[in-house]
């Protein structure tokens, strides 16, 4: 209960004048009832929670939907993400499975997360949500469901004819599916002040990882500043489609989940005939832990290795060409470690993950010559295999019993890697999210759109997306860049 009096006063906290329009309802900190729109046979419960959740949240605004007349339209609802729950009393179909997958594969979610509350007439009842892998749910979405799940709530489902609440291990299990880390916001990011008359279009094409929170940023923008519409090309299907719909004049901007790497920088000078870089704005930090998506990057060793950390010198040296460590003695083990050779094992060279580290730790110089590169399965089955070998990668892309390391930085302080640690970037190789502009080419609408995305409403959005706000001070130099080429 408690939580749910913190998010309800987060919620009422919040100004009227901060509030979007119908269609921009989904905003995570708005002071509004969750929508809902499924199930007929789930209508009684729902109603009964809602009127409990009135009772907690009084200043809370009606729900911009509340309609149970049928279980058919739920995966569209979630799908379309016109409905913050879809209440349901059975599984969904393949055929609906299917679609939803194909619609958030860049958000990596394959089937909408499936809330248990009790049951009805003998079945499941459950309340459908979309909940993004290693993503924490918007305030006022869990406050709903945790008073559902809440003694409180289970009496409301107890007192509904034909409902059966759940057993308390089942509430306990259920909730803890909801956990997350919720990154923190930094208050001294800015606020965002509309330009008044602005108009015009802004057209985007980009990252598939990144399109949900460009059609939010979008829908917001669109309140703040409604002389402002989408153009011709608001499409992300993946980061290489934003990078050449930006070369070839087709987009405004880029969104891309990753680095531009040197080659594309070569393709880049080639086709635009200037020696300018495209101008790359970080928008946002790379996740903890989110499937396939930017990630921080871990360093696996086998668990029968008794190193605990290493330094970013020590990798590079480990990693890189002519490397000038290559037994484990080297890093300080003793006994039948001291003369064992390192064995190296990386993601296949081309890979995002692999490009990503060669630019931040080697700095773009090459690989050790005796590095073993592979697709991720078969390195994370070499390294369970071999307690002499060292790889890196996204967390996910590792097995479960494999070891990661924490990596000393710049200054000497051990980080290992973990959600705050990633959240906040002190842990060495954590990744950034970008939107990339043509240089010259950056319209007044367009450099409103990322000041607002570089705002302090804009960096919420980010913290229910997988992955996390920048600081005020990350903030403010991309506001320079960015001041600087708006000119």
């Amino acid at each position: 209960m408690r939580k749910f009096i913190a998010a309800a006063c987060l919620l009422a906290a919040l100004p009227a004048s901060a509030l979007p329009r119908a269609e921009c309802e989904l905003d995570p900190i708005q002071n509004r009832i969750p929508s809902s729109h499924g199930d007929a046979a789930m209508a009684p419960a729902m109603d009964g929670l809602q009127k409990l959740y009135r009772a907690k949240a009084p200043k809370a605004a009606a729900p911009s939907r509340w309609i149970h007349g049928s279980d058919a339209v739920g995966a569209g609802v979630l799908t379309y993400e016109i409905a913050d729950m879809a209440p349901m009393t059975r599984a969904f179909l393949p055929t609906e499975n299917s679609p939803y997958d194909h619609h958030f594969k860049g958000d990596m979610m394959k089937t909408p997360h499936m809330v248990r509350i009790g049951s009805v007439d003998g079945r499941p009842a459950w309340i459908a949500i979309n909940k993004r892998p290693d993503s924490p749910l918007p305030p006022r979405l869990l406050a709903f469901l945790d008073l559902a799940l809440s003694a409180e709530g289970q009496a409301v489902i107890a007192a509904t004819p034909g409902f059966a609440p759940l057993g308390a291990d089942e509430r306990a299990a259920e909730r803890k599916r909801l956990d997350a880390y919720v990154a923190p916001l930094d208050a001294a990011l800015p606020t965002y002040r509309p330009v008044p008359g602005l108009s015009g279009t802004i057209s985007s094409v980009g990252s598939d990882g990144m399109r949900s929170l460009m059609d939010k940023w979008q829908c917001r923008f669109s309140v703040l500043q409604p002389g402002v519409r989408k153009g011709d090309r608001w499409d992300h299907p993946g980061t290489l489609n934003g990078f050449h719909a930006l070369l070839v004049g087709e987009a405004d901007m880029a969104s891309m989940g990753r680095e531009l790497w040197p080659s594309e920088l070569a393709q880049w000078r080639a086709g635009s005939g200037s020696s300018a870089a495209p101008i790359e704005i970080a928008v946002a930090r790379g996740g903890f832990n989110t499937p396939q998506r930017t990630t921080a990057q871990a360093i696996f060793v086998h668990p029968s290795n008794p190193i605990g950390h290493l330094s970013i010198e020590q990798l590079a040296a480990i990693l890189g060409e002519s490397p000038t460590i290559t037994r484990w003695g080297q890093l300080g083990l003793t006994g039948e470690w001291a003369d064992r050779p390192i064995k190296v094992l990386t993601p296949p060279h081309v890979a995002p993950n692999a490009m990503s580290m060669q630019m931040m730790l080697l700095k773009g110089k090459g690989w050790n010559a005796a590095a073993v590169p592979a697709p991720y399965a078969e390195t994370a089955r070499a390294l369970q295999a071999d307690p002499a070998a060292i790889g890196f990668g996204g967390l996910e892309e590792g097995a479960p019993d494999l070891k990661a390391l924490a990596v000393a930085d710049a200054d000497g302080n051990i980080v290992p890697l973990d959600a705050p640690n990633a959240a906040t970037g002190r842990y060495p190789f954590t990744r950034f999210m970008y939107i990339r502009l043509a240089p010259g080419k950056v319209s007044p609408q367009a450099a409103a759109f990322l000041r607002y995305i570089l705002s302090r409403e804009g960096q919420e959005w980010v913290r229910y997306s997988g992955y996390h706000p920048l600081t005020a001070a990350e903030a403010k130099a991309e506001l320079a860049k960015l001041a600087g080429a708006a000119k």
